[in-house]
């Protein structure tokens, strides 16, 4: 009887163990068994398969002979009970790199892996800094943890997040998803507003690899502010070294100093333009390494207001050259950047008229102790409206136009009253030239006010309340206001 007993312990052990490996092993070719080892019920067996089997052993041992009266029968001699290895550290912790004390991989394959996604973690100069105070809503998701897929010599982070806004407008304002302050009618009669959308929802792939030793970036993103909420195209470059070439932020801005709005057009002075461009980015000899320097060529886009009975087409014959110097502590970022553009227009039947603009943009942002950030911008320049979505020149003949001046300003402070409440507060003005012949009721000035509670109840996921007010003021003088509630609701990607 002993003999039998010994049979199904050997057939059922070998049967509970050989489940387990078809359980480690992974359905996609070149994927790691860690998933599978840290699946609950791989552990249960683990866990219970193996003592249950030696508890058995032990018994028919010890008391086999004496109560059948033989010695037990030896297992066959091909049969060897495989060894399990040591379960990984918990997946957060091994996708923020392997070390000795947190990890013990079941094979060197699964080593190399991980490695391998330890060797994309680098600097790009389109990395920005919110210094960990506040909900950034501008900046890429960190190359970390998540959702990263491994592959030979390349891996890809999926990343992005879902965002609900309710909209309530108390006052007559023509853009409905996000808060324009030159798209509030003036002399409009009165109307509320309610406006529910998803659209600021964002979707982005990062994949990075090696070659010759440099790292590797392409970055894509979108959202859905598309016509008809279709997907939009937002980024979509590469990067390797100091050469960046594809569509992001423009070199003439600074995202680090973008205020912490829910409303999604922001401060009526931020230079929120993204656009093609091709840009060089390095240190500068005799300073530090905080100290950056970059230049760009880069698509150029023109505003013009025509004369009366003047027709003809915007001709843009050369791209914009745009350059910065940034210095970025680890207490702050401070940047000036400055743009020169070449202007055409051209005539029915006519030449190619030129002229010329240029720009600066001054930004800083500075944390004030470990809770809190206060930022700043001044923005001005001839022939730069159209970084803001207003006219570049303007006519001061019945034949001719001349480059508008600009200028604005913006302050902000954003604090973490906790580790799951923050508020952001936000001032800024704009304001144009006016040239003899521009019409009255083209946009002289406008005034953007912020202020929101965001609330983090659970990791990754934060909802939130803002108040916004915005004034413009047209060139006869006449002017309106517009307040509206936004309240917002953003789940994002780990």
């Amino acid at each position: 009887m002993i003999h039998a007993v010994a049979d199904w312990l050997q057939d059922t052990t070998k049967l509970q163990f050989d489940e387990i490996h078809n359980l480690m092993e992974s359905p996609f070719p070149g994927v790691s068994s860690f998933a599978r080892l840290t699946d609950p019920m791989v552990i249960k067996a683990r866990k219970m398969s193996k003592p249950f089997a030696l508890i058995i052993g032990l018994l028919i041992v010890v008391f086999g002979q004496s109560v059948f009266g033989q010695e037990p029968s030896p297992p066959d001699s091909d049969f060897v009970l495989p060894d399990l290895p040591e379960l990984p550290a918990p997946v957060d912790d091994v996708f923020n790199g392997p070390t000795a004390a947190n990890l013990a991989p079941p094979s060197v394959d699964d080593l190399s892996q991980f490695q391998e996604l330890n060797r994309f973690q680098g600097n790009f100069t389109t990395d920005e800094n919110s210094f960990g105070i506040g909900t950034d809503l501008y900046s890429a998701p960190d190359f970390k943890g998540g959702l990263v897929v491994v592959g030979d010599n390349v891996a890809m982070k999926i990343g992005g997040y879902v965002k609900a806004d309710f909209i309530y407008d108390f006052s007559p304002i023509d853009s409905m998803d996000s808060f324009i302050t030159t798209s509030i009618p003036v002399g409009a009669p009165p109307r509320t507003n309610t406006r529910f959308h998803a659209r600021q929802t964002r979707l982005s792939f990062d994949t990075r690899w090696a070659s010759n030793d440099r790292l590797v970036q392409i970055y894509v993103e979108g959202d859905f502010f598309g016509d008809g909420s279709t997907f939009r195209l937002r980024h979509a470059y590469g990067e390797v070294g100091s050469l960046l070439v594809g569509k992001t932020w423009t070199t003439f801005t600074d995202v680090s100093a973008f205020p912490s709005t829910l409303d999604f057009e922001g401060s009526v002075s931020s230079v929120n333009r993204r656009q093609a461009l091709a840009r060089w980015t390095t240190g500068l000899p005799g300073f530090s390494e905080d100290v950056t320097a970059a230049v760009a060529v880069e698509d150029a886009t023109f505003i013009y207001e025509l004369p009366p009975g003047v027709v003809g087409d915007v001709r843009t014959v050369a791209p914009d050259f745009v350059s910065r110097i940034r210095y970025s502590p680890d207490w702050g970022q401070f940047q000036a950047a400055n743009v020169l553009r070449v202007g055409g227009f051209q005539k029915s039947h006519g030449d190619v008229m030129t002229g010329y603009g240029w720009g600066f943009n001054f930004s800083g942002v500075k944390t004030v102790g470990a809770n809190s950030k206060v930022y700043s911008q001044v923005v001005f320049g001839k022939g730069i409206g159209s970084f803001r979505s207003l006219p570049d020149a303007a006519p001061v003949s019945l034949t001719s136009d001349e480059p508008v001046g600009m200028f604005g300003w913006m302050v902000g402070v954003t604090h973490d009253w906790n580790e799951d409440l923050s508020s952001n507060f936000t001032y800024a003005q704009n304001q144009l030239e006016i040239t003899p012949l521009q019409p009255p009721t083209d946009v002289k000035k406008t005034t953007y006010l912020a202020v929101n509670l965001l609330w983090t109840p659970l990791e990754r996921v934060t909802t939130g309340v803002e108040y916004l007010y915005g004034v413009r003021t047209d060139v006869d003088d006449d002017s309106a206001a517009a307040h509206r509630l936004q309240a917002s609701f953003i789940f994002d990607l780990p």
